[in-house]
């Protein structure tokens, strides 16, 4: 039984160290991976200005292909998020099992074990929610960078004008119809992740209230865990419902939504 124990707690500490590590990859990562191939975008307040520029070359060469500049700041971003995806699902992995570690041990231990535990859960389905949202960056960089264009700059400001104008009169220009495009993509990877990820939660939330409900109602501990699990999945797929139906609308409408990514 002590065996079992140490051997708990060793994986507790050893999973708890793995998803600190992997936390810091997170947020660290992709930066010191691209620094030495993309020393340019280093500075967050120097890649809105680049954007700006980017894009309003980009709407004067009357093409869909990107011109040099904004084409290297599209590889660049699709890399960052790729790289998120990866550590992001890793992270999820590594917290899965800490969580069901923790379950485990919260049938024979305290109250303070459940909250680690059920904490530990929410993480796990956190680290799943950025997983989808990098899945967007990477089918469409392109998008997911329009949010840095800023009207503290002369660039940002004229490109956030172009297409602003671009979209209410209708513009047929092959720039604007590429921006358009890349906004369905982006919210297609929501729908197709979303749909995905609430077909397995859904299914994970119905299975614990089933357990919950069958369980002897003698064994508090039991029933303490399928009761949370049934929650916290419950929660996550009604937020994971709202992000599918919200990429929906976005699909129908992709004017609109572009407007929105730009702040306008």
């Amino acid at each position: 039984m002590s065996r079992s124990v140490n051997r708990s707690r060793w994986s507790i500490v050893a999973l708890s160290c793995a998803g600190a590590a992997l936390v810091a990859a997170f947020v660290l990562g992709p930066a010191a991976l691209l620094r030495g191939r993309y020393p340019q975008f280093q500075d967050q307040s120097v890649m809105s200005e680049l954007l700006g520029r980017g894009l309003v070359d980009y709407w004067g060469s009357g093409v869909r292909t990107y011109p040099r500049g904004l084409a290297e700041m599209v590889d660049y971003w699709f890399e960052w998020h790729a790289i998120k995806i990866v550590i992001s699902v890793l992270l999820t992995a590594v917290l899965g099992l800490l969580a069901a570690t923790l379950w485990r041990r919260s049938l024979t231990a305290g109250v303070g074990c459940v909250v680690a535990a059920a904490t530990t859960t929410v993480l796990s389905l956190f680290s799943v929610f950025v997983a989808v949202l990098n899945i967007q960056s990477t089918v469409a960089p392109v998008v997911a960078l329009l949010p840095m264009l800023s009207a503290d700059n002369a660039d940002g400001q004229a490109a956030q004008s172009l297409i602003e104008n671009g979209v209410q009169s209708g513009d047929s220009r092959p720039p604007l119809l590429e921006l358009l495009t890349q906004v369905e993509h982006y919210n297609w990877a929501a729908i197709v992740a979303t749909a995905v990820v609430i077909a397995v939660v859904a299914t994970g939330t119905v299975i614990a209230f089933r357990l919950y409900r069958s369980s002897d109602t003698t064994n508090g501990a039991y029933r303490r865990m399928f009761v949370a699990l049934g929650s916290l999945g419950a929660v996550m797929t009604i937020a994971m419902a709202l992000l599918f139906v919200a990429a929906v609308i976005a699909v129908v409408d992709p004017g609109e939504a572009l407007l929105g990514v730009v702040g306008l």
